[in-house]
């Protein structure tokens, strides 16, 4: 038996690892009350119209992830971050991960544990801004596990970071490094913080979604005087208002020869939306309309992030 004094449970959205997985992902994300928040009287058909979505969509999501070779690198990617916070943390930790949709989820993690004992449970989101449709989710779904599973071991939750200092700081230098690989470009592009978007109701029921976004924007702003920047949003799908700008409509009313530098703000590892829809898609747009635009690529496995976490996760004790 393992023993440690504290485990870390680093929760991600998860994405699907090959083309067969793609509908399972779907099925669980689209299934979830937290992303699609029905009204009271149409919740029990919550997985009827998750189906009906999936199957409408699902020729072109695997079309999608064909594109970017099959699958999404966020499972390897949470992989290698939760490896690098174990190394950084050292043997007191236990630093495990759980994806909220697809695999690996509660099934994989109950078996990961059947032989670690801890005397503490954080559970750290890659979700460095809070959202009702991520976050919460999150802690949902682990708490019950763990009251199910482990009813006496006290939970520390790490609800959200949009402005820790060291998560600024890893975004200021993906943005620096990006800008001079590009000719040594600085002061003439204008950075367009895409974040994923959501439903504008859900803003109004309270997720602090939107001003935590803003926050780190305005955080990393500081450092890029010379920069003019716009804060927009991606993903967009069903009929309901979603937050605006949406990037696409950005990126098409610019004028021919802007020069834009695409900042994945609210992912913090690179998958389908980084990948496709900004690194294909909006590239596609930019390009017929005379635009230079360049991606900024996701943290990933920064050294920066994985301190970040780090600090997170000892802070979080005291």
């Amino acid at each position: 038996m393992e023993k440690y004094q504290n485990l870390i449970v680093l929760a991600n959205l998860g994405g699907p690892r090959s083309i067969d997985e793609v509908k399972g992902f779907l099925l669980d994300l689209l299934g979830d009350p937290n992303v699609i928040q029905l009204p009271f009287f149409l919740k029990p058909f919550q997985k009827n119209l998750a189906e009906f979505i999936v199957q409408r969509r699902l020729p072109k999501s695997q079309k999608l992830y064909a594109e970017i070779g099959g699958k999404s690198p966020l499972v390897a990617i949470t992989q290698v971050q939760a490896n690098s916070l174990q190394k950084k943390l050292g043997n007191s930790f236990k630093v495990c991960m759980f994806m909220n949709c697809g695999k690996p989820g509660l099934d994989e993690l109950k078996q990961e544990l059947q032989n670690i004992q801890f005397e503490k449970i954080i559970i750290l989101p890659l979700f460095p801004q809070y959202s009702t449709t991520t976050t919460k989710t999150s802690f949902e779904k682990l708490n019950t596990f763990f009251q199910q599973n482990n009813p006496n071991i006290p939970v520390i939750q790490i609800k959200s970071y949009p402005i820790h200092s060291k998560f600024i700081s890893a975004w200021v230098e993906r943005i620096k490094a990006r800008l001079n690989s590009i000719n040594g470009l600085k002061h003439g592009i204008k950075l367009l913080f895409s974040a994923h978007g959501i439903p504008v109701d859900y803003i109004k029921k309270g997720d602090t979604y939107l001003d935590e976004i803003k926050l780190s924007v305005s955080k990393i702003m500081e450092f890029f005087p010379n920069n003019t920047h716009i804060l927009c949003f991606q993903s967009k799908f069903g009929p309901n208002k979603w937050l605006e700008p949406a990037t696409d409509k950005v990126i098409e009313k610019l004028n021919p020869g802007t020069q834009v530098l695409v900042v994945p703000i609210s992912f913090v590892s690179d998958h389908v939306e980084t990948l496709q829809e900004i690194g294909i898609e909006f590239k596609e747009i930019a390009n017929s309309r005379g635009i230079e635009l360049y991606r900024v690529p996701g943290l990933n496995n920064s050294d920066l992030l994985i301190e970040c976490l780090a600090d997170l996760a000892v802070e979080a004790l005291k």
